[in-house]
């Protein structure tokens, strides 16, 4: 199977159209850096708030941040006022200058939701027209992508909303589509729809990137070959996995099914990324206006913390299904900076004996399972 490289405006190509799918919580820059080490494509930004942008809100502003990326990079928006999307996407494109600005209309949380934003969206083709039409005229020629779902529920699926919506966005000037199979009362539950997702890719002139239920390199190729899609993005599945891009590489290109890496190597991998977040989180608090006057020390404290935010559950999906995981995800699960959390991951690669036949009830294990699900 050959893959053809996708291109859109102003000389943006990918060559590799199998991308990481934006994921809250999860797919930020030090991910991203390393699901591109092991051959993913392309990837977009966990999505930003309009409005937060544009007010300058350190964190959100945080999240549009693509200077450390490998190219290309999308940045990932999402909001309800077509005016307020324009304006935060040359914000966003005059500071980052990513490679497309993706526009959020999948996100099936109620807080995202309630004020019309995400999956709302797809209710009301009109203003998901308009903020397409406003943010393509505002950053042209660099290009809008957009992320849809099949529909809100399933009657709205069977009406063919997910057409309806795509073929209206792509009118007004969205490059490629990347569709989610779920409708957004399913949210992560169920099976992903690749019938419509089909429908979507027959029905439209610009590229769709198919999205759901992708996790290993067989169903990967499957649903290229299938579907009509000239990409796919991989979500839930790259959890704890980055090496799955390289995994799906090397099947569709040669046909070799490369295995997991050993559990040493998953295991090192963990340290990889926690040692990249902790540097990468200290850059940003050295940034950070809000801690410039702080001591050195309490601006290191400040990026230990926000490590163990970001790294406690990425290390618990390392170690899924390693020897001695349950009882490892018992001691990472109390740490209390990034720190530690380091120190637990290197003892258990140093010394994994000491985690074996040590007997964890299984209620309590299936506690430490980091179960959030992230919008893909």
């Amino acid at each position: 199977m050959t893959l053809e490289p996708i291109a859109l405006g102003n000389g943006v190509s990918i060559t590799w159209p199998v991308a990481l799918s934006p994921m809250a919580g999860v797919s930020d820059a030090v991910f991203r850096g390393l699901c591109r080490d092991h051959d993913c494509g392309y990837a977009t930004t966990e999505f930003a708030r309009d409005r937060a942008v544009l007010m300058g809100v350190p964190d959100q502003v945080a999240l549009c941040d693509v200077r450390t990326d490998t190219r290309p990079v999308g940045v990932q928006l999402f909001g309800a006022s077509p005016d307020e999307l324009r304006r935060a996407a040359a914000l966003v494109m005059e500071r980052w200058a990513p490679d497309a600005l993706d526009i959020n209309m999948g996100c099936p949380a109620p807080k995202v939701t309630s004020g019309q934003g995400g999956s709302s969206l797809l209710r009301d083709p009109g203003l998901a027209t308009a903020i397409v039409d406003a943010v393509a005229r505002e950053i042209a020629p660099a290009p809008v992508t957009v992320k849809i779902r099949v529909g809100w529920d399933d009657a709205h699926k069977a009406a063919g909303a997910a057409v309806d919506v795509a073929r209206r966005v792509v009118d007004v000037g969205a490059q490629l589509v990347t569709v989610h199979g779920r409708t957004r009362t399913q949210r992560y539950e169920g099976y992903a729809d690749w019938d419509v997702i089909s429908q979507v890719a027959a029905a439209l002139s610009v590229p769709v990137v198919g999205n759901g239920d992708i996790t290993t390199p067989e169903e990967a190729a499957h649903r290229l070959r299938t579907s009509g899609c000239r990409g796919i993005s991989i979500g839930r599945g790259a959890r704890g996995r980055p090496w799955v891009f390289k995994q799906i590489r090397t099947y569709i290109e040669e046909g070799v099914q490369l295995p997991d890496p050993p559990a040493t190597e998953r295991v090192q991998l963990g340290l990889e990324h926690i040692r990249r977040q902790r540097a990468y989180e200290r850059m940003l608090v050295d940034e950070d206006s809000r801690y410039k006057r702080k001591p050195e020390a309490e601006r290191a404290q400040i990026a230990d913390m926000r490590t163990l935010g970001r790294m406690l559950a990425h290390v618990m999906w390392y170690v899924w299904g390693v020897p001695g995981a349950a009882v490892a995800r018992r001691a990472l699960s109390k740490c209390r900076s990034g720190s530690e959390l380091e120190d637990v991951l290197s003892d258990f690669a140093a010394r994994p004996e000491r985690y074996q036949d040590v007997h964890v009830p299984e209620h309590e294990a299936q506690a430490l399972v980091a179960a959030d699900a992230c919008p893909e």
